[in-house]
C-alpha cells in the first residue's frame, strides 16, 4: 500500500483524543481523516474550534467516507460491540480500545462479526508495547529467570467520575483487565482459574451498582504458576503500575515510576516526580501500538494482540467479577 492509511476515529474522549493527536503526523504511513462523536460533544467541539479533525454525525457517516480505510474505536465500552460490528460489516480494519464488549456474550458476538468479515483486528493493550514490559517478556522468553513460578501485577489510578464507572463494567473490567493481559503476555501462560475479593473504600456510591474501588485477584496458571493482581481507584502520589514475574532462577520487574530520568537527593531523601496520567506514562507505548496496527494492515499481516487476546481478557475480567460476588474460584470462559 503506497498511499497513507486513512483512519477514522469513533469517539473523542480522553483516549480517543490521545489517539487523534498521535495520528496527526505521529504515525508513519497513516493520516487522520475524521471522527464520529455524539451530537452534544460534536456541538461543543465545533463551538470551541478545537476539534483535531473533521467531525461527522455518526459511525455510519464515518464508515461511508471513501478516504477511511480503517477505524480506531475509542467510544464508551458499552458501545464497542455495536461499533465493531458496524465497522466489520463495512469491511474496515479495526483497532479497538479494550474491552471488546461489555459482556462475554457481546465479546463473542463482536469477535464473530470480525471473523466473518475477515478483516484485521487489534485490541488496545498498550502495555505490550511499553519498553519495560517488552524487555521483561524478552528476558523471560530467553530463560533468564528459569521456569515461571509467580506473577504479580499492580495498577493504582485516580478514580474517574461515578457516572463513567456506572457503565465501565467495574474495577476488574476497566482497570485490572490490563494486568490480566500483562500476566498472559509476560508469562506466556494461560490463566485457568481466578479467585477475587474487593472492597469499597474510596467512593461509597459504588455500592449502588455493586462495584468496588479496591480489588485483589488470585490467579492459577495452566502450567502450575500462581499470580496476584491488585487494583485500586486510589493513587494520591501519582499513577502507579508494575509487573513482577518470579522464576526458578530469579525475577524480572517492569516498573517506571519516575516522570523524569533524573533523581534528586536532598535533606528529604530521594525526591522524584511521578506520572499523573496513564496517557503520559504510556505515551510511547500508545504510539507504538498504533504504528504496529498501521504497519500490519499496510503489509497484509495479522495485527497483534488480536481477537483471542481481546476475548480472553474479557473472560478473565468476567470470571474475577463473578468470583468476587460469589466467593469462589471461577474458570474464565466457563
Amino acid at each position: 500500500m503506497a498511499e497513507p492509511l486513512g483512519i477514522g476515529i469513533v469517539g473523542l474522549g480522553r483516549i480517543g483524543w490521545h489517539h487523534a493527536e498521535q495520528l496527526r503526523g505521529g504515525i508513519a504511513g497513516a493520516r487522520l481523516v475524521a471522527a464520529a462523536v455524539d451530537p452534544d460533544h460534536r456541538q461543543r467541539l465545533l463551538a470551541s474550534g478545537e476539534a483535531p479533525c473533521p467531525l461527522v454525525e455518526d459511525v455510519a457517516a464515518l464508515l461511508a467516507l471513501p478516504e477511511v480505510d480503517a477505524v480506531v474505536i475509542a467510544s464508551p465500552s458499552s458501545l464497542h460491540e455495536a461499533h465493531i460490528a458496524e465497522a466489520a460489516a463495512a469491511g474496515k480494519p479495526i483497532f479497538a480500545e479494550k474491552p471488546i464488549a461489555d459482556s462475554v456474550a457481546g465479546a463473542r458476538r463482536a469477535a464473530a462479526a470480525v471473523r466473518a468479515a475477515g478483516i484485521p483486528f487489534q485490541i488496545g493493550f498498550q502495555r505490550r508495547f511499553d519498553p519495560a514490559y517488552r524487555r521483561a517478556r524478552d528476558l523471560i522468553e530467553a530463560g533468564a529467570i528459569g521456569e515461571v513460578e509467580m506473577f504479580r501485577g499492580i495498577t493504582c489510578d485516580v478514580i474517574p467520575p461515578v457516572d463513567f464507572l456506572r457503565t465501565s463494567g467495574g474495577l476488574f473490567w476497566d482497570l485490572a483487565i490490563h494486568d490480566f493481559d500483562a500476566a498472559r503476555f509476560l508469562t506466556g501462560d494461560e490463566i485457568v482459574a481466578v479467585h477475587a475479593v474487593g472492597a469499597v473504600v474510596v467512593e461509597p456510591r459504588l455500592t449502588e451498582f455493586d462495584d468496588i474501588d479496591y480489588g485483589i485477584v488470585t490467579l492459577r496458571f495452566r502450567d502450575g504458576a500462581l499470580g496476584v493482581c491488585q487494583a485500586s481507584w486510589r493513587a494520591p502520589y501519582g499513577y502507579d503500575i508494575r509487573a513482577e514475574v518470579h522464576g526458578s532462577r530469579g525475577k524480572v520487574v517492569a516498573e517506571v515510576d519516575e516522570k523524569f530520568p533524573a533523581r534528586l537527593y536532598d535533606e528529604r531523601g530521594l525526591v522524584s516526580a511521578r506520572h499523573d496520567r496513564f496517557t503520559e506514562r504510556f505515551a510511547d507505548a500508545y504510539r507504538a501500538e498504533l504504528q504496529a496496527f498501521v504497519d500490519a494492515v499496510r503489509a497484509g499481516r495479522a495485527p497483534s494482540p488480536g481477537l483471542d487476546d481481546a476475548l480472553r481478557a474479557v473472560e478473565i475480567s468476567d470470571a474475577a467479577t463473578r468470583s468476587r460476588r460469589e466467593g469462589r474460584w471461577v474458570e474464565p470462559g466457563a
